[in-house]
């Protein structure tokens, strides 16, 4: 199998310099900003190593909750290898503002819609968020979704709200392991503007049913189709190996796929949803 070039189409990094950028924990999924921070600087040296050209820098919420800063100033420093997305509070008064502020002045091309809900539907489905879709919209910014499997239907919705605005779904929505969220996945296919963030997760969850990571890759290139499939690593909040290792679990995973399709995975789609990545290959 050819190395094709990679792009890590979800990354989190974390500042060395915590005065400049202090840090603002939101409780999540355990102190991976602690235990294990990589800079920007860290993530190039472990992509320069591994084969990896260039990565999306996803807010890392766990740590600096709407405080985008790193990363938009890493991006701005690097913008050979990153594109970056932000997160605000989507119903904070001026929300369409401040999302127009890390766009427009900050550089960042995308926003990420953290609507992960323990229990019960999330703002998701409010109407006030409308602004923010229709913000992102004028602004040409990438739209990031991460929801847990009982809120696939408002991920439903708001491909049907906005069928035009292309969205990614962080982690495929966390539904692969069980059957009946794996089938309701599977069903949000007919929308044409849904496009799945396959991560390290997915595979890990893949390898341990026994199903395995390269068979998962199958079935969903089987629903969705290559130009809809991009592959994240999840550094560094997910640390448990080295970021070889990761990048190795997913030319594994992807590598049984026509040569054209596993280009696509592994950086034409991602390329495709975040120009400025495109733009700086070139």
């Amino acid at each position: 199998m050819d190395h094709c070039p990679i792009v890590d189409a979800h990354t989190h990094v974390v500042a060395e310099d915590r005065e400049a950028y202090p840090l603002d924990p939101r409780p999540l999924s355990g102190q991976w900003y602690l235990d294990a921070p990589a800079s920007a600087e860290d993530l190039l040296r472990e992509m320069a190593a591994s084969g990896v050209v260039q990565a999306v820098l996803v807010q890392g919420v766990g740590a600096y909750t709407y405080d985008n800063r790193y990363a938009a100033d890493a991006a701005v420093a690097h913008p050979e290898q990153f594109v970056s997305a932000c997160c605000i509070d989507v119903l904070a008064e001026d929300a369409p503002e401040r999302l127009s502020y890390w766009v427009e002045e900050r550089g960042m091309r995308g926003i990420r819609l953290f609507a992960l809900s323990r229990e019960g539907p999330s703002w998701l489905v409010d109407d006030r968020t409308d602004r923010i879709w229709e913000r992102a919209r004028v602004l040409d910014a990438h739209v990031i979704v991460t929801v847990l499997p009982h809120q696939l239907d408002e991920v439903d919705h708001a491909l049907g709200r906005f069928p035009d605005t292309p969205v990614s779904l962080d982690h495929c929505g966390f539904a692969l392991g069980d059957p009946s969220t794996r089938e309701r996945l599977f069903e949000l296919a007919r929308h044409p503007n849904l496009n799945l963030k396959i991560t390290t997760h997915n595979l890990d969850e893949a390898v341990r049913s026994g199903e395995g990571a390269s068979s998962l890759v199958g079935v969903l290139f089987d629903r969705f189709g290559a130009d809809r499939m991009m592959w994240g690593s999840d550094y560094c909040q997910t640390h448990d190996r080295p970021y070889g290792d990761l990048v190795a679990l997913a030319r594994e995973a992807f590598a049984l796929l026509p040569n054209a399709a596993r280009e696509a995975c592994l950086s034409g789609t991602a390329r495709r949803l975040w120009p400025g990545l495109s733009a700086a290959s070139r």
